[in-house]
């Protein structure tokens, strides 16, 4: 049996919506937003909300044709067209969105059980899922899955309560006023916890004072609310909007001039670090799996909640040593034999197992393989549960699956999908490891189980510097240059130079543009195209850099060159007389002051004469570059290279009588000219969230970060040499560390000589000595540090633009310097 939320009579009366097609009072049993994920209920309604990459009424037909019959629309929306869908309820209200969140302000209400509502600028999701997994030992605990904390994620996520549920912890983010006033009925926590206020986000508030007070909106319901006392604004702005109507829980690390009801005094030793917690009805010390500051604050909101609400320290202490440092999003690794896995490993439910199915679902159409465990502390029963989960692999055409404990294997007949394996345990696995080859492989389930050693036995062997790519980043920072454009104008997406660093192939972002709506991709070379297609990218893709004998092979794989010279086109004429070819798409690059690639103004009626005799040529676009679009002291050359590219396309479509595409703005030029977007923009670096303005990076998000480990510490006396043709003579005794990061990974020579830093536990540390091709040396002394620890180079917080600027060059050439053999992790 499904869990009914309520019936479409229900929902007509919560939205005070206009019935505009009905069959039947259905039940609604599922809550959709997006038409390509699979629904598992028998009755879900669609919801088609307007966004700002997207109009969810675009969508309708595909969702009909996937079987669901019951949707909400906005009361604009055609009436000729909802008369040609048949046996649906349509529901017709003035916003979508608006109405979702009534009707799941409804929903929750039916409750009664406690729930933590947490929000913050960094940490939320870190800690609402250790905060699961702590309070999911002892009750049944439905928590977002993933980081569902947004205007639409909090819906669907508090659409998951059941009444088995126990207890209840989720997050809500928020990047502007007003958002949080409308979560907040949402969720109605009966607690409330505040990680931290930091810049993150900040673009949408006036200031750090009222960013507080727009997210601490979230506790009006709210009994009790936990916070750490040690930064006055936060505590300050609580005490004046709830302190004579709610009881505030705080806790310091700090000798502060006001006492906070929880003291925490941590003490970090070489292998260990530990946590006493002190209050006025007594004192504990927890041995903890972290070293870094963040997780120890995050650790310690965990600890002094449940510690507060009656929590045995003892049974914490067994549960945190099983506590690990975990990603906030999955991640997309390189396996062996041509594998991919999706490393999902943390959290295991029904919700976040759809969650990456669907998003497997996006990935690359191989062979379907999902390793997981058993489902622990679920609200549903055992058999109705493993049926369930049963049904939602079927859906997602799953090949394989590999099942690992005692309750999916006892379950093992309930699974149509035509090859399953199970095992007791992971060791088990291990031990009798099947072959993976050519196939996408979704490992999931319960921390206990540690399903990281399964994923450790099967990921590509690499060394231990790996660059991490945010997905959520490159959606964010997409979303914001759209916003920069108008609604017709189209976006190129630059994927050239192995997309800037973050990939050998570039199919992870082109396959994420894909499905986001870019109009076209480009890339620098054929080869970068046709892996794009192998990989099944459908995108039109233009190639930068074609020659005489790659036509063929360009066209036989649907990529359409950039013609840039007469000599390239009269070679391309020659190729089109020796076949007999279909329409072909071009692109036309005109020379405009750049000075680099391009068609002359002067060559123009030589270039109109050779188009009209070949009529198999499409002129599908037609434009330039600017040469310093980024720098306000030439844009009187900026814009003289505007007139020219407006006066030579404008002859090209007068002469040949097209209409074609036209382009002329990069990242910069987009931020600077949006006055020459023209029919589309050109869009590179800034889908990286660097390279730009300083009054533009507020608003995006650096979506790479580059980090390594210490491979060893020694200590050095005064006068020794160091490194390579002793570059580097010890002034005074020290202590440095060998990083396995080289030239040959990316980290340039110019980082030597203390140049270059790289952060080691928030501090700032210096490359010292030649930078070797395959290790660095780095000055560490003073510190407290063991192999294994983590090195960054750049990160969101630690800028690639300021690194690059220590040696003298751009983020460009430091992102696509990144060697192939440094590992590449997607985070979704």
């Amino acid at each position: 049996m499904h869990h009914t939320l309520a019936y479409f009579k229900d929902l007509v009366v919560v939205t005070a919506g206009q019935v505009v097609a009905e069959t039947a009072n259905l039940p609604i049993t599922e809550l959709s937003i997006d038409s390509r994920n699979k629904t598992l209920t028998p009755f879900p309604i669609f919801f088609a909300i307007v966004g700002i990459n997207h109009n969810g009424h675009d969508y309708i037909a595909a969702a009909y044709h996937k079987g669901i019959r019951q949707f909400v629309v906005n009361d604009r929306y055609n009436p000729s067209v909802i008369a040609t869908y048949k046996d649906v309820n349509m529901l017709a209200v003035t916003d979508t969105l608006k109405a979702l969140h009534q009707f799941t302000a409804f929903y929750r209400s039916k409750y009664r059980l406690p729930l933590l509502g947490i929000t913050g600028s960094n940490g939320k999701t870190i800690v609402k899922e250790w905060m699961h997994e702590l309070l999911s030992r002892k009750y049944k605990t439905v928590s977002n899955p993933h980081s569902y904390n947004s205007q639409v994620g909090v819906p669907l996520a508090v659409s998951l309560l059941q009444p088995n549920h126990e207890y209840g912890v989720f997050e809500a983010g928020i990047s502007q006023t007003g958002e949080m006033e409308k979560l907040a009925p949402l969720i109605q926590p009966t607690h409330g916890l505040l990680t931290n206020i930091g810049p993150a986000h900040s673009q949408g508030f006036q200031n750090l004072t009222q960013k507080i007070q727009e997210k601490i909106k979230l506790f009006t319901s709210c009994s009790t609310i936990y916070y750490c006392k040690d930064d006055p604004l936060i505590h300050l702005t609580l005490s004046n909007l709830y302190g004579q109507t709610k009881v505030l829980v705080s806790w310091s690390s700090l000798n502060s001039p006001f006492w906070a009801d929880y003291l925490v005094t941590c003490k970090q030793l070489a292998d260990q670090t530990t946590l006493q917690i002190t209050s006025s009805t007594g004192s504990n010390t927890f041995v903890i799996p972290f070293r870094d500051n963040a997780s120890i604050a995050n650790i310690t909101h965990c600890l002094v909640y449940l510690l507060d609400n009656g929590s045995d320290p003892a049974q914490l202490q067994r549960s945190l040593l099983q506590l690990k440092s975990i990603p906030m999003r999955m991640t997309l690794k390189t396996g062996v034999h041509r594998c991919q896995i999706i490393d999902d490993t943390y959290t295991n439910d029904i919700a976040s197992l759809r969650v990456a199915l669907d998003f497997m679902q996006q990935q690359q159409p191989t062979k379907r393989t999902v390793i997981l465990s058993d489902i622990l502390q679920s609200a549903t029963a055992d058999g109705q549960l493993y049926q369930e989960l049963a049904t939602l692999l079927a859906k997602h055409a799953i090949h394989r699956l590999v099942g690992i404990g005692p309750v999916i294997s006892h379950y093992s007949t309930l699974f149509p999908i035509p090859e399953t394996i199970f095992f007791n345990s992971v060791a088990d696995f291990i031990t009798q490891k099947p072959s993976f080859k050519d196939e996408t492989i979704l490992v999931k389930g319960a921390r206990t189980f540690q399903l990281e050693r399964i994923v450790q036995s099967i990921e590509k062997n690499s060394h231990g510097t790996i660059l991490e790519i945010d997905m959520h980043a490159i959606r964010h920072n997409l979303s914001y240059f759209r916003r920069q454009l108008n609604p017709t104008t189209k976006i190129m997406a630059m994927v050239k130079a192995s997309t800037y660093g973050s990939g050998s192939s570039s199919f992870e972002l082109a396959s994420a543009l894909q499905r986001h709506g870019i109009a076209y991709l480009g890339v620098a070379y054929m080869d970068e195209g046709i892996c794009l297609r192998q990989k099944g990218i459908t995108l039109p893709i233009m190639v930068m850099n074609p020659t005489d004998d790659n036509f063929d092979a360009i066209l036989s794989h649907h990529l359409e060159p950039e013609i840039y010279s007469l000599a390239l086109l009269d070679e391309l004429s020659c190729f089109i007389a020796e076949r007999n070819t279909q329409p072909i798409p071009i692109h036309l690059k005109l020379e405009t002051g750049m000075h680099r690639l391009g068609i002359a103004e002067n060559e123009l009626d030589q270039l109109i004469e050779q188009l009209q005799q070949m009529p198999s040529l499409h002129i599908v676009s037609i434009f330039s570059h600017l040469a310093a679009s980024q720098a306000d002291v030439h844009d009187g050359y900026t814009h003289l290279q505007v007139e020219r590219f407006i006066k030579m396309a404008r002859y090209i479509e007068k002469n040949m009588q097209i209409k074609t595409l036209k382009h002329i703005l990069n990242t910069n030029g987009i931020l600077r000219f949006p006055q020459f977007q023209f029919d589309m923009v050109r869009l590179g670096i800034g889908l990286h969230g660097v390279g730009v303005d300083a009054t533009i990076q507020p608003h995006l998000l650096p979506a790479s970060k580059l980090k390594t480990t210490i491979s060893q510490i020694k200590s050095v006396q005064k006068g020794d040499s160091i490194g390579y043709d002793r570059k580097a003579i010890a002034t005074q005794d020290m202590t440095i560390a060998t990083i396995p990061i080289g030239y040959a990974d990316g980290l340039s020579r110019s980082f030597g000589g203390g140049k270059g830093r790289v952060v080691i536990q928030g501090r700032q540390c210096p490359i010292i000595g030649n930078v070797c091709m395959d290790m660095a040396i780095v000055d560490v002394t003073g510190m407290a540090l063991k192999r294994g620890d983590k090195v960054i180079i750049f990160s969101a917080a630690h800028s690639i633009d300021t690194l690059a600027e220590q040696v003298g060059t751009i983020s460009y050439e430091l992102l696509t310097q990144i060697g192939q053999r440094v590992k590449r992790i997607y985070y979704s």
